[in-house]
Formats: structure tokens, sequence, C-alpha cells
């Protein structure tokens, strides 16, 4: 997992959250809460977070361990897990590289995190573990982003609106905007991710791996 990315949501899983809950990404928690009640548990909820998955699965009345590279948003998580009454398994760990010593009936991979995973063989570490991890007639489910090759073949030095949520230190609100570079032979797409608050601006960097329908497919089968 590529600990370069960590700083994006400023880690502390307040400023995350609050992103979260101003994009309206409901339907995306929904769709996961839907799988996890047609499967059952166990679930491994991987690259966690602060929890959005996994509390609501949780509330179905069904096991779920969660399991993120930051400590910082997993604190968070145990914070909103405590809010809700819930008692839930919290592991520090790299998804590219764990071993929980038991198997799960559904593993998931929400939120586009693959798409952090950047070398080839971290992806195969990743679907190693995740295999080891599921049960005979376990299910994988995750999502990537489709690639949008307006989106990657963009001017560099042009800034574009991406999205704005309010701070959770009551400064108003945090406005996010973006550049990218695209870099067709190792598929990664650069960001530049500029947060305005108030006169304050922070740059920060998010280094995502595009993943095409076809290397999918090849990915999963020769994994």
């Amino acid at each position: 997992m590529n600990r370069d990315n960590e700083e994006y949501y400023y880690i502390d899983g307040q400023h995350y959250d609050n992103m979260v809950k101003s994009r309206s990404l409901s339907d995306s928690v929904l769709f996961y809460v839907n799988k996890a009640k047609k499967y059952g548990g166990p679930v491994l909820d991987l690259a966690c977070g602060t929890g959005r998955m996994t509390i609501p699965i949780v509330k179905e009345g069904i096991s779920v361990v969660g399991l993120d590279l930051s400590a910082k948003m997993l604190d968070q998580a145990k914070r909103n897990a405590k809010n809700e009454n819930l008692e839930i398994e919290w592991i520090e760990g790299d998804m590219t590289n764990f071993n929980l010593g038991k198997k799960f009936s559904l593993i998931l991979i929400p939120a586009a995190a693959m798409n952090w995973v950047l070398e080839n063989g971290s992806i195969e570490n990743c679907l190693s573990c995740v295999k080891k991890h599921l049960k005979r007639n376990g299910r994988f489910i995750f999502n990537v982003f489709n690639p949008d090759l307006e989106i990657l073949q963009r001017d560099p030095s042009n800034v574009y609106p991406v999205y704005e949520y309010l701070d959770p230190n009551g400064e108003g609100n945090v406005i996010v905007t973006e550049s990218n570079t695209y870099d067709k032979a190792t598929q990664i797409n650069y960001i530049n991710s500029y947060h305005k608050i108030g006169e304050k601006e922070i740059i920060k960097k998010l280094n995502l791996r595009m993943y095409f329908p076809q290397e999918l497919d090849a990915l999963l089968y020769y994994n």
C-alpha cells in the first residue's frame, strides 16, 4: 500500500468523514451492506478508513473486521463505533501484506482503495492475501475508478473543482481543487490536490494507479 497518499485526507479522520458526508455517497454504502446481508459474515473490510462501510454492516448484526494502514483513521473509526455503542475489531495493517489466521465469507475493498496500490507486485500480493483469507465459497467485492481518458489527458497546468466540505475545526468550508499528470507507461495518475480553508491553502499529493477493465480480468484470473 502506498503511504505517500496517507496525508490526502488529513488522516485525522474527521476531515475524511466530513468530506464523505458532503458527497452523498450513501448509495455505495447501501450496496456493500446489501452484499454483506446476502453473503453473511464474517466480513473483512480492507482499507476500512473510519468505518464508513464497517459500521453499517455491523449494525445489521454481521461480524466484521476492519483493517487499515493508518492508525489515525482507525482512531476515528473507534470513536465512530463508540458513538454507536458497537464493539468492532480494528486492525492496523497493510492490505498488500496481512495474515489474520482466519477466513471470511466476504472480503471488501471499497471506496476505490485498490487504486492506491501502484505496483503490479503489490496488487498481486494483495490478491494473494485475499485468496488466502477467503472461505471456499467466499466472495471478494471491490470497486475501482473507471479510467476516463478525458480526465487523464487534461492539461496539467489547469486546475479543476472537485468538492467542498465543512471544516471540522469550525474554519468554514474546505474547497478542494486539483490538477493531474498521467503517466501512460506506469498507468499512474499524479494528482496535486489544493485544499483551501479561508486564506490558507494546503497542497497534497495523491497518486492513483489506473486499472483498465480487461487488465482487471487478467489480474483476477492469474491470481
